[in-house]
């Protein structure tokens, strides 16, 4: 991506996301104003952390003021601005952190009316392929240039750093790192994994969700030579991302969505958005923690299984719990014995209701079932 002119915009923080249906409109007129670029990310509690399997159920105790949608986003690569058009592009956004896991965590839902599978690598940028989901952190707020060179030819990222994050998996990889730390996109520093339904170029909604180690300094070597940053309570991060949109039609030159009122957030940390660590939201002490396990009560019934509701801070059964099998089954007990007609891989859910709401346990094909 070439470095285009410098396009600053009025500071302008919309106090909540307006959850209406992705792809859909109606586009406002007048558009809602953006404020001050700052923005919360979410707490998870120690016992709430999300599962990274492209899922997004564990992000519904999330709300609206950690979110981000289309509206924030200005586009600078065609210049299009607030230009949007929810029928070709429209996304949202939540962000979140833990302190004693001291990550942070990103969920993205994307509609695209052409998912784009071509790929782009380190060695192929050129190509200009592929939907992207960029991510820039500069943890302790240094700013300065970290890519320092238009051309991309001197590629650093060493005291903030730069995610190019593959909206959709394949071929076992995820995403690349600006600079040499190819490292920080690996186990034990990240992980990744995404969920779409449908094939390269048709349209729908995909999520990607992912959680990233910060660095105050990422040295090319490795880790072991590098300053990890401890993320608390109070602190702010820079943080900022762009959404890479390549329809087929366009042969070199994507639509880059950004959430930052300069295209130069992608290698100067000063044009980063600031990111509040949010406190711990004192309602989530009175979610229950959902969460059930399993196994074959007998060898002879290998399709018939035994879940057990193993939910924290709620009791009893009845209406109050609702299990759902993935084969258009479901039950109320609170530990049912289920048996599957044929073999397949199955989606369970357990969704507990309580005084505060609905709370819910997706486990993505838990259940397989060969024979």
């Amino acid at each position: 991506m070439k470095a285009l002119s410098i396009l600053l915009f009025s500071s302008i923080i919309v106090d909540q996301v307006d959850c209406r249906e992705l792809g859909k409109g109606p586009i406002s007129d007048p558009l809602p104003p953006i404020g001050p670029r700052v923005y919360e990310c979410f707490q998870f509690p120690d016992n709430r952390l999300p599962t990274i399997d492209g899922d997004l159920t564990d992000w519904e105790i999330v709300g609206d003021g950690y979110a981000q949608d289309t509206y924030q986003l200005i586009e600078y690569n065609r210049q299009l601005g607030r230009k949007y058009d929810f029928r070709d592009f429209d996304m949202r956004v939540r962000t979140g952190y833990s302190v004693s896991a001291n990550r942070i965590y990103v969920a993205v839902e994307r509609w695209d009316d052409y998912h784009n599978f071509d790929r782009v690598t380190k060695d192929r940028a050129e190509l200009g392929n592929d939907d992207i989901f960029e991510l820039v952190v500069d943890a302790d707020r240094s700013g300065g240039d970290f890519i320092f060179s238009p051309t991309m030819s001197h590629l650093k990222s060493t005291h903030a750093q730069n995610y190019h994050i593959y909206s959709h998996e394949r071929d076992g990889a995820h995403v690349w790192v600006w600079g040499d730390q190819d490292w920080l996109g690996e186990l034990p520093h990240s992980k990744w994994a995404s969920r779409y339904d449908g094939s390269h170029g048709s349209a729908g909604i995909s999520t990607l969700e992912f959680w990233v180690t910060p660095f105050n300094y990422a040295d090319p070597s490795g880790a072991e030579r590098s300053a990890l940053a401890s993320l608390a309570e109070g602190d702010t991060l820079g943080l900022s991302y762009a959404v890479l949109d390549r329809d087929d039609e366009e042969e070199r030159v994507v639509k880059f969505w950004a959430l930052a009122d300069t295209v130069l957030m992608y290698r100067n940390a000063d044009f980063l958005p600031d990111f509040i660590l949010a406190p711990l939201e004192e309602s989530l002490e009175k979610l229950p923690v959902v969460d059930f396990r399993s196994h074959a009560p007998d060898v002879r019934h290998p399709r018939t299984v035994h879940f057990v509701n193993t939910t924290k801070g709620f009791k009893g059964g009845g209406t109050g719990l609702l299990w759902t099998f993935g084969d258009g089954t479901t039950s109320a007990e609170n530990d049912p014995l289920h048996r599957f007609d044929k073999p397949g891989r199955y989606t369970v859910t357990l969704e507990v209701r309580n005084n505060w709401g609905v709370h819910r346990k997706r486990k993505v094909d838990y259940v397989v079932l060969s024979q």
